[in-house]
């Protein structure tokens, strides 16, 4: 069965939903075959964006791989520069509910918002400026490249 979603909005506590497809989504629920349905309603998010994901892996990974492999380190790939990013600024801690245990494990890109990613981006940036000496050019900035 296809996935049924729409979208919503809610202007002030206390007040009502705004469904701008309204019509179309009684009538997708009216056709619905009987039985017990699970309806969940959850915030909406505005996920990464495309450009976001390409200035990721098209400038920003390997500038800061250069800079790391001037300073001395030996990452073989850019998917190794991707998860020691991840750990250092995008990890999430699990916990073992029984015994209270806390593990760091990378997040994942795909689960974060746009607004997540850019302060990920930045934070990697600032840390390459820091600790690399390195300048990594923003996603919206020219730069000329001298051959």
């Amino acid at each position: 069965m296809k996935k049924l979603t729409y979208k919503a909005r809610k202007e002030s506590d206390g007040g009502i939903f705004h469904i701008p497809n309204r019509k179309v989504m009684e009538e997708d629920l009216r056709r619905l075959p009987k039985g017990n349905y699970t309806l969940t309603i959850e915030k909406y998010r505005k996920s990464k964006s495309l450009p976001q994901l390409g200035y990721y892996f098209a400038c920003l990974l390997p500038a800061f791989r250069n800079a790391a492999l001037d300073q001395g380190w030996e990452f073989e790939s850019l998917e190794e520069v991707d998860i020691y990013l991840k750990s250092l600024f995008a990890d999430r801690e699990i916990a073992n509910k029984h015994t209270g245990e806390m593990i760091k494990i990378p997040a994942l890109k795909r689960n974060m918002s746009s607004t997540e990613m850019m302060v990920f981006i930045n934070q990697v940036r600032d840390w390459s400026s820091e600790f690399l000496g390195a300048y990594i050019p923003g996603p919206n900035e020219q730069i000329k490249i001298e051959l």
